[in-house]
């Protein structure tokens, strides 16, 4: 007679291959979000990091960079060699507060805001392509599970 029941001498059983396909299917994501990162910067765009630290200036505005560097979720260090960078290719202008000089304004070029805007609607034409092999209900899906995941990973839950 065969019984369902593990007895304490069987094997435990391996890793959950649930998750592990979720695991490895999160890998994948991130290493395609990756090459979708450098191909952008080696076409002579922006990255997303840098999308991220220029998309507060996208309303015209002229904002200090230790508020770019918030929003964006990097240090002032690394906000500041960046706009140096863009400051460098004639996206952004940084100048000193009138108010207080140990702060730094900046805010984009001409040439950055249409460099801005034509990246950002290029991506999410793309996006919108790359979605539409979802049905509705599966793209609301997505977009719930991805912002549990974001959530997950910046440690919020």
């Amino acid at each position: 007679m065969q019984h369902d029941r593990k007895d304490s001498t069987s094997p435990q059983p391996g890793p959950d291959t649930a998750v592990e396909e979720l695991a490895q299917a999160a890998d994948a994501l991130f290493l395609a979000m990756r090459k979708a990162r450098g191909r952008a910067a080696a076409a002579g765009g922006l990255s997303l990091s840098q999308l991220a630290l220029l998309d507060p200036l996208a309303s015209g505005d002229e904002l200090p960079v230790s508020r770019l560097a918030t929003t964006a979720g990097v240090s002032v260090p690394t906000a500041t060699r960046m706009l140096q960078q863009l400051e460098g290719r004639g996206v952004v202008l940084r100048r000193r507060c009138p108010d207080d000089e140990r702060r730094v304004l900046v805010r984009l070029t001409q040439e950055g805001t249409e460099q801005l805007t034509r990246l950002r609607d290029q991506r999410r034409e793309a996006q919108r392509r790359g979605y539409a092999s979802f049905t509705a209900a599966e793209r609301t899906e997505l977009a719930a599970q991805l912002h549990r995941l974001a959530e997950i990973i910046d440690g919020h839950n």
